[in-house]
């Protein structure tokens, strides 16, 4: 696709420095280089009530995942902090439940502000230069051999995103696909 900067007719703008090209399936995106890219959101184990033994048993369970990734694939993994909402109103009928909750929310709203995590993970996987070469030309020289290159790499790309979607979400309290809105 660099090969379109000859027609450009104007001066730079944000879509020339973005690597996306087109959203080619539900929550996967063509990127201008040939590359695929879906992305998840999650939440980690909670760490502080979780044991050594459980967190070591955990970090190997996402290793396992992650490693049978293999050539090609890149992660990218974003972290956003923002401030926590207010304290979540309750209606408890045991009387000790209403005495624990007015606790928490007294030390909640008497501390520094309260921050939440977001977590994302992008998945991008990149073919092999002369697979790239030849969905390019697919893609700007016709629809040559009914697309079947194209479509072979993405159905790659996804059964690659969908095995490790599954086994992270073994471990993950939370995982899902960003959509596409």
């Amino acid at each position: 696709m660099r090969f379109l900067d000859e027609h450009r007719r104007r001066p730079n703008c944000l879509a020339d420095h973005l690597p996306w090209a087109a959203l080619v399936s539900p929550g996967v995106i063509l990127n201008k280089d040939g590359s695929f890219t879906t992305a998840f959101r999650f939440r980690g184990p909670d760490l502080e009530s979780s044991t050594d033994e459980e967190l070591m048993a955990v970090r190997a369970r996402l290793n396992n995942a992650l490693k049978r990734l293999g050539t090609g694939w890149c992660l990218h993994v974003e972290a956003r902090r923002r401030l926590a909402g207010a304290y979540p109103e309750s209606d408890f009928e045991m009387e000790a439940a209403w005495l624990v909750d007015a606790e928490r929310r007294e030390r909640f709203e008497a501390a520094e502000p309260a921050y939440e995590t977001d977590y994302r993970l992008a998945l991008t996987w990149l073919r092999a230069a002369d697979e790239t070469r030849r969905l390019e030309r697919w893609l700007f020289d016709g629809l040559a051999r009914g697309g079947q290159d194209w479509r072979q790499a993405l159905a790659t790309f996804r059964r690659g995103a969908d095995a490790t979607f599954d086994l992270l979400a073994d471990d993950l309290p939370v995982i899902a696909q960003l959509e596409d809105a």
